[in-house]
């Protein structure tokens, strides 16, 4: 899968890969947190096949994009103002944004600062705020400290090239050796440089500004973002529907590809995209 670079907004070069079909009509992929966007190949095929442009990108810091020592390269609005940046270069206009788990946190962002931008919205696996963390000042000073000691003493580590998701498939939610894999392809620094700009994240009042059609897709089996906060999402976010896809835990992309691109499919139908 052969893509290119493009510059975004600060300079940063950003790697993408696009498949055109019909250029009316684009589904833009965002991918979760330590992946990169070889994660949705099965879902771009699918979508390929039914005559739809698609194009997806390594997120700042993930795959074959460019990384930063600096903490402010990773905030979030950065993510979303890539998006909007290759968006502009391609000429695109009215896509489906679809992000799943860190993915779907940019596109709520990118949704809220660019309200004109897309046509519609899908929000895989994901939340308003990082999973995990406390809203307790005393712990998230505690968890940023851990984080700049790790920075300060231990060396950056990093495995180069996309991951092959092929050999996670079937795995749980917290299976030891695909975090590992992400965070070794990601790089250890971003990683937890990624990490100290989420701790204490709320973003719950962005919801509000999100207009356009959206589909939520949650895995009952998540517990990385639960049922409940899928709930929230859809009845928050105007003009929301939520499908809820039995059996299936996080990592639904690679998991359950099928029941995704079904969603997604018949989601696009109700909005007369196809």
């Amino acid at each position: 899968m052969a893509g290119q670079y493009f510059q975004s907004f600060d300079g940063a070069k950003i790697y993408y890969h696009k498949t055109v079909r019909d250029k009316d009509k684009w589904l833009v992929f965002l991918h979760g947190f330590g992946g990169d966007l070889t994660a949705w190949k099965k879902e771009r095929t699918y979508f390929t096949k039914l005559g739809i442009s698609t194009i997806a990108m390594d997120l700042r810091g993930h795959g074959l994009s460019e990384r930063s020592n600096n903490e402010d390269f990773y905030k979030l609005e950065n993510f979303s103002k890539d998006v909007a940046t290759l968006l502009e270069k391609e000429t695109i206009a009215n896509p489906i944004i679809i992000g799943h788990c860190f993915g779907g946190m940019v596109a709520i962002y990118f949704q809220a600062q660019f309200p004109k931008v897309s046509r519609g919205l899908v929000l895989v696996d994901t939340s308003f705020k990082p999973p995990f963390f406390s809203y307790n000042p005393m712990e998230q000073t505690f968890f940023k400290q851990i984080i700049n000691l790790i920075l300060k003493f231990m060396p950056d580590i990093k495995t180069s090239g996309h991951v092959n998701f092929n050999k996670f498939k079937g795995s749980s939610d917290l299976d030891a050796k695909r975090i590992l894999s992400d965070i070794l392809h990601t790089s250890l620094r971003s990683y937890l440089l990624m990490c100290d700009n989420l701790v204490g994240l709320n973003a719950k009042q962005l919801l509000d500004k999100i207009t356009v059609p959206t589909l939520v897709i949650e895995g009952t089996e998540d517990s990385i973002f639960p049922p409940d906060i899928a709930q929230f999402l859809s009845e928050r976010i105007k003009n929301s529907e939520l499908d809820l896809i039995k059996k299936a835990n996080h990592i639904i992309v690679i998991n359950n590809p099928a029941d995704l691109e079904k969603s997604i499919e018949n989601f696009l139908k109700k909005i007369s995209f196809i």
